[in-house]
């Protein structure tokens, strides 16, 4: 009698156990699934917030470059008035925010492994970005005889070399400061951006890096010494140039 009733506690300790044992699992699972759904949606909120952010600095940059524009159709319509020395301050000003506040944006972009239609409309928006910008610092160094320097730069990441010529462009660019006004183009959007395709038909674009200086074409890495000749050869007067 006495074993019977200590076979029937053990077994009700073992159902016992056995009911604490699934409550535990069910509490864990429901926790690591409410883990789960937050860290989602944290994820979505944190995305959109960068997105809007990304909103935010074209919506600026649209802005700064529909004045610049007004700028330079004012100077064709009026040309008695000298209005080229405004023009040629906020176009360095606006062209150094875009630099500075797009590659930011480009930089956290492609640091993301999995490509996404955000990241695809992103950086095709700065593509197009500096496609304008460089071609109304071209026009604006036609018309008002600016003292700059406007490079094309093309480039691929499947291009071992570019990087080495990035990082003279770089170099100089520390140097000139505003005088030089480098617009990198990644040939890796020409199937998603048509302008791509459309510029380098221009330019008969075929090796990489090429760089377009003043309208003239140099394939290839340009070397540190070659690439300051050149530049100096586009400057009237630099203090950089007089070495």
């Amino acid at each position: 009698m006495v074993m019977q009733n200590n076979k029937s506690e053990k077994k009700q300790e073992k159902k016992g156990f056995r009911k604490i044992s699934k409550d535990k699992y069910i509490v864990a699972g429901v926790i690591t699934l409410l883990i789960f759904t937050l860290g989602i949606t944290l994820g979505f909120i944190i995305d959109d917030h960068r997105y809007n952010f990304i909103e935010e600095v074209n919506q600026e940059q649209d802005v700064d470059y529909m004045s610049l524009q007004l700028q330079f159709l004012y100077l064709n319509s009026f040309s008695n008035y000298d209005n080229c020395p405004i023009l040629s301050t906020t176009l360095k000003e606006t062209i150094k925010d875009l630099s500075e506040s797009l590659n930011e944006v480009i930089a956290y972009e492609e640091s993301k492994e999995l490509s996404s239609n955000r990241k695809t409309l992103t950086t095709r928006r700065y593509l197009l970005d500096n496609l304008r910008y460089w071609l109304l610092a071209w026009e604006s160094k036609s018309k008002c005889d600016l003292d700059i320097v406007p490079i094309l730069y093309f480039y691929s990441k499947d291009c071992p070399s570019c990087p080495t010529q990035g990082t003279i462009l770089s170099y100089y660019k520390d140097i000139f400061d505003e005088k030089l006004l480098v617009f990198p183009i990644n040939l890796d959007l020409r199937e998603d951006e048509p302008m791509v395709e459309m510029v380098m038909s221009q330019f008969n674009i075929g090796k990489y890096p090429t760089l377009i200086v003043d309208n003239k074409k140099y394939e290839g890495v340009i070397k540190k010494e070659r690439l300051g000749e050149i530049i100096c050869e586009s400057l009237d007067d630099s203090e950089h140039c007089n070495d």
